[in-house]
C-alpha cells in the first residue's frame, strides 16, 4: 500500500482494488440497500443524484426522465444545480445529440461543457461552473427511461472504473424507478378495483330486490352487466292508487361513467314520476334534465310504462328504446310510441299510448344486450328468436319465463364474449 492508501499490486500479478475503489464499491452496496424496497420514485431519484456525487467526488448531478408523449427529457432530481440553470430551456431528446447517444446505450464524455459543440446551452454551463461531464442511460431490461448526468467544476478525465461505476449506479436506479412505478400502478389499480366494487354494490342496491306484487300482473327480471357496473337499468315504481310503474333504460357507454349517468336518469325519473300525471310529460322532464347536465355524446334510451291497478291497461312512452314485445295468442306486436332518445334534443315532444291488456298476454321489456348478442357465426339473437322464446315458455310463471329466455340467449351465444349489458323484464297478465 502506498502513502495514498492504494494497493498497487499483488503476488500473482493480477490487479487489485485500490482503497478509493473499495470505498466506492462499499458506497454502491449502501446505495443498493437504500433503493431496495423503496417505492417512492422521488426519494429514489434524490438519493441517486446525491450518491453519485459522493461516490465519484463530483459537484453536480441531474436525472432527466423521458416523457414519451412529448419527447422531452424532464428534470426530476438534481444535486447542487441552481434554479437559474435548470430553467435554461427544454431538453428534447431528438434535438440533443448527447442525450440521444446515451439513449442509444453509449456513455458520453464531455471534456468541456463550455466549448463542446454538442452542448445546447454552453453559456449557461459556463455561468453555472460546469466543466467536464458524463452522461449515461437509465436502462432496465433493455428499456431506457432517462439519463443521469454528472459534472465537475474543473477539467477531469474519468477512469474506466468510474464510468463502469456510474453505469452500474444508473442501472440500479433504473430498476428501482421502474419497480416503483409498477408498484404505484398496481396500488392505483387496486384502489380503482375497490372503487369499482363499491360502485357495483351501490348500483345493485339501486335495482329492485324483488318485483312488486300485483293481483293480475306477474313480473320476472334478469340483469347481467358486461362489466362490474353498467349503463342498463330497470326499476319498478309503486305509484298512487295502486298503479305500478316499470322502467327500462340503456345509457350510452359502459363501466363507471355509464353507471353514474344511469343513477342520474333513475333519480330524475323517480322524482318526476311521483309529481306529474302524464307519462309523456315525465319523460320530457327527464330528457331536459339529461340535456342540461350531460355532454353532447351522452344520452339514454328509455321505456316507461304504468300498469293500471286492475291490470287491464298499460300506458307507456318509448324514448328511443328497443320496442318491448307483447305476445297475445300467436301474435307479436311492439310498443313503439314515444319519441327520440333522451339527452339529445331538449325541446323533443313525447307521445304516449295506451294498450288494453288481456289475460295470457306476455310482455318483454329488454335492452339491446338481449337481441344484439352474437354467436360464433356472427348472427344476432334478434327479436324473432326472442319472440320464439316468449312463445316457448309462455305457460310458465313470469320469473321462470325470464330465466328461460336468458338461458336461450346464453345457449345461442355459447362462449362468445358478451360486449353489452343484458337486462330483461317480463310481465305476464293472469286472470
Amino acid at each position: 500500500m502506498n502513502p495514498d492508501g492504494q494497493v498497487v499490486g499483488s503476488h500473482d500479478g493480477r490487479r487489485t482494488v485500490t482503497a478509493p475503489e473499495f470505498a466506492a464499491l462499499a458506497a454502491m452496496d449502501d446505495l443498493a440497500a437504500l433503493l431496495a424496497g423503496n417505492t417512492d420514485v422521488q426519494t429514489i431519484l434524490d438519493t441517486v443524484t446525491r450518491k453519485v456525487c459522493e461516490v465519484l467526488g463530483l459537484q453536480f448531478s441531474a436525472i432527466r426522465l423521458l416523457n414519451p408523449e412529448t419527447g422531452e427529457l424532464v428534470i426530476r432530481a438534481v444535486h447542487n444545480l441552481s434554479d437559474v440553470y435548470l430553467s435554461k430551456g427544454p431538453v428534447v431528446l431528438d434535438n440533443n445529440p448527447i442525450d440521444a447517444a446515451a439513449f442509444a446505450g453509449e456513455t458520453v464524455y464531455v471534456s468541456d461543457m463550455r466549448s463542446d459543440p454538442r452542448v445546447r446551452y454552453p453559456d449557461q454551463a459556463r455561468q453555472e461552473g460546469l466543466v467536464s461531464g458524463l452522461c449515461v442511460p437509465l436502462v432496465y431490461r433493455g428499456r431506457t427511461v432517462g439519463v443521469v448526468r454528472v459534472y465537475s467544476d474543473a477539467p477531469r478525465a474519468f477512469t474506466d472504473f468510474e464510468v463502469a461505476l456510474l453505469r452500474s449506479m444508473a442501472s440500479q436506479a433504473a430498476a428501482a424507478i421502474v419497480n416503483a412505478r409498477l408498484y404505484a400502478e398496481r396500488l392505483e389499480a387496486k384502489i380503482m378495483r375497490r372503487h369499482v366494487e363499491y360502485a357495483a354494490e351501490i348500483q345493485r342496491r339501486m335495482l329492485p330486490c324483488n318485483p312488486p306484487v300485483h293481483r293480475r300482473i306477474q313480473f320476472g327480471c334478469v340483469y347481467e352487466p358486461s362489466l362490474k357496473v353498467g349503463g342498463d337499468f330497470y326499476d319498478f315504481l309503486e305509484l298512487p292508487w295502486g298503479n305500478i310503474g316499470v322502467v327500462i333504460a340503456d345509457v350510452s357507454g359502459k363501466g363507471v361513467p355509464a353507471a353514474l349517468l344511469m343513477a342520474s336518469v333513475r333519480a330524475a325519473l323517480r322524482a318526476h314520476a311521483h309529481s306529474i300525471f302524464d307519462i309523456n310529460e315525465i319523460v320530457g322532464h327527464v330528457n331536459r334534465h339529461l340535456c342540461r347536465d350531460t355532454a353532447v355524446n351522452e344520452f339514454a334510451t328509455l321505456f316507461y310504462g304504468v300498469f293500471s291497478p286492475d291490470g287491464t291497461q298499460l300506458t307507456y312512452c318509448n324514448a328511443g328504446h328497443d320496442p318491448p314485445l307483447v305476445l297475445r295468442g300467436g301474435d307479436i306486436f311492439r310498443l313503439e310510441t314515444g319519441g327520440m332518445a333522451i339527452g339529445v334534443f331538449p325541446a323533443e315532444m313525447y307521445q304516449k299510448d295506451v294498450v288494453d291488456l288481456k289475460a295470457g298476454d306476455v310482455l318483454a321489456f329488454y335492452t339491446d344486450g338481449v337481441v344484439d348478442v352474437m354467436n360464433f357465426s356472427d348472427e344476432k339473437f334478434g327479436r324473432e328468436r326472442l319472440a320464439e322464446s316468449m312463445k316457448r315458455y309462455r305457460d310458465t310463471d313470469a320469473r321462470t319465463l325470464a330465466r328461460q329466455i336468458l338461458w336461450d340467449v346464453r345457449r345461442f351465444a355459447g362462449l362468445t364474449e358478451r360486449p353489452d349489458d343484458l337486462t330483461l323484464v317480463v310481465a305476464k297478465v293472469v286472470s
